[in-house]
C-alpha cells in the first residue's frame, strides 16, 4: 500500500470554504484503478490546519492517477484563490503494516 499526504496551512478566513470544497469534490478518483480511499483531516496540533490523505494499492497506481485526465479535471476545480494563499507540504509513504489487513506472514 502507498499513502500520499498533503499538509495544508490555510488562512483562518478560508478554512470553511476549503472544507466545503472538499465535501463537494468531483469524486473522479473514487473509481480509478488502485485507489483505496481518501480522508480530509483536521490536525489537533502542529502548524498544518488540514491534512489530505489518499491511500493506493501501489505507488504505480498513484503515479498513473497523477498522469490521468481524472486528476487534471479534479485539480482544475480547486479554489485557486484559496490555494494561492495556502502553504502545502507533501509526504509519501510505503505502508509496512495495516491493522485492518491480515499480515502477509500469516496468509
Amino acid at each position: 500500500m502507498f499513502v500520499f499526504i498533503s499538509h495544508l496551512t490555510v488562512p483562518e478566513a478560508d478554512r470553511g470554504e476549503l472544507e466545503r470544497h472538499f465535501r463537494q469534490r468531483s469524486g473522479l478518483v473514487d473509481g480509478f484503478p488502485g485507489f483505496l480511499y481518501l480522508q480530509l483531516l483536521r490536525p489537533q496540533a502542529g502548524e498544518a490546519t488540514h491534512t489530505f490523505l489518499t491511500a493506493w494499492e501501489s505507488r504505480e497506481a498513484f503515479r498513473e492517477y497523477m498522469r490521468s485526465r481524472e486528476h487534471a479535471v479534479s485539480h482544475a476545480r480547486e479554489p485557486g484563490e484559496i490555494m494561492g494563499r495556502t502553504e502545502v507540504r507533501h509526504e509519501a509513504f510505503e505502508v509496512l503494516m495495516d491493522s485492518r489487513a491480515q499480515p502477509e506472514w500469516l496468509a
